[in-house]
Order: C-alpha cells, then structure tokens, then sequence
C-alpha cells in the first residue's frame, strides 16, 4: 500500500503540482490525501479482486 502511495502521490505532483499562481511552491496537502485516499481504494480493489481469484480456484 505504500508503494501505491507514493506512485499516486508523484502521479498527482504532475498532474497537479503545488505552486500558487506568481510561483511559489507550497506543502501539497491536498495531493497527499487525495493520494492516501486513491491507494486505500486500490489496495481494497486488489484484496477484494485476489480473494474471488482464489475462491474460484479453489472450487476447480
């Protein structure tokens, strides 16, 4: 789950970087929760996804 953060966290610098309109960069708050947010559904859709592969192994 963390290394999904991290790829989403530099995802959205890019698409979304943290600098004010005359430049200034600035702490990207929003981006690191978005983020967080983005890899905790991730992670949620992996678990889900991985326990019906395994359920539908396991009927075979």
């Amino acid at each position: 789950m963390s290394i999904s953060t991290v790829i989403t966290f530099n995802i959205m610098d890019c698409l979304d970087p943290p600098v004010t309109e005359d430049g200034h960069p600035y702490m990207p708050t929003e981006n690191l929760v978005k983020s967080l947010f983005l890899s905790f559904v991730l992670g949620a859709f992996v678990f889900i996804t991985a326990i019906k592969i395994q359920r539908q192994n396991l009927q075979k």
